[in-house]
């Protein structure tokens, strides 16, 4: 399949989460109050609900995902097949495995580590946790699902515009650094392949001043293009109606 046509399908997922999330202000609320319930229920199986972030990606956008890659041609057994989900064990109806890259190594996705840092964690003496590690996304598509992509969700609930352009930052590139990991293939157990062709920054701005979708908008147009044309990163950022 063409990138066309994977853009195709990412510009219309994007319309489709934009036509059915409800305002910022409302979402918000919403999201709020799910996290609240989740976490006083202390329920095993809400876990996906317990962060507003997750509440937002497995409440919202994983349902809508789920039903557009089942318009797109896919029975409903391929659908959860196709479908990687860090929290499929708490969403059995709608993923049966996670998208971690199989083979651990010395790097992160964060941005806000320096270099003598992260050397004393490569070395062993670092308190900040184990120097090899093996990420996670958020959520990905596999085959039989015609476009192989890995999304890395973000929810931002409020912050300065100088703030928001920060977290921008960091966040395309921690898109960039999933798209970046080589590939692996399945494993005889069931850990599913890494093989992505694309990487999506899917962000809700459900900040008072929708200050992440402004600093989105004042990137130049080349710049916004730049990220899809010559590193086939998607940035989709809903929202920002204050």
């Amino acid at each position: 399949m063409s990138k066309l046509e994977a853009r195709e399908f990412l510009d219309g997922l994007a319309k489709r989460l934009s036509g059915s999330l409800p305002a910022a202000r409302e979402l918000d609320l919403a999201i709020r109050e799910t996290v609240k319930r989740a976490r006083a229920g202390a329920k095993p199986e809400e876990r996906h609900l317990k962060l507003p972030e997750s509440a937002f990606l497995n409440g919202h956008v994983l349902p809508c995902l789920f039903a557009e890659i089942q318009q797109a041609g896919l029975e409903e057994e391929d659908a959860r097949y196709a479908l990687l989900n860090e929290y499929h064990r708490s969403m059995p109806w709608l993923s049966e495995a996670a998208p971690a890259h199989r083979v651990k190594h010395p790097f992160t996705k964060n941005l806000d580590k320096d270099a003598s840092e992260i050397y004393q964690q490569w070395i062993g003496e670092s308190k900040r946790g184990s120097a090899l590690v093996q990420p996670c996304p958020d959520f990905a598509l596999r085959h039989p699902f015609p476009h192989k992509i890995v999304f890395e969700g973000k929810y931002f609930p409020k912050g300065s515009l100088g703030y928001a352009r920060r977290q921008l930052v960091t966040d395309i590139y921690q898109a960039f650094f999933y798209r970046g990991l080589p590939a692996a293939a399945e494993t005889v157990n069931g850990r599913a392949a890494w093989d992505y062709d694309y990487s999506c920054l899917l962000a809700f701005d459900a900040s008072p001043g929708g200050t992440l979708k402004q600093a989105w908008q004042a990137l130049p147009e080349k710049i916004r293009n730049g990220f899809w044309d010559g590193a086939n990163i998607y940035v989709m950022i809903l929202g920002g109606d204050g």
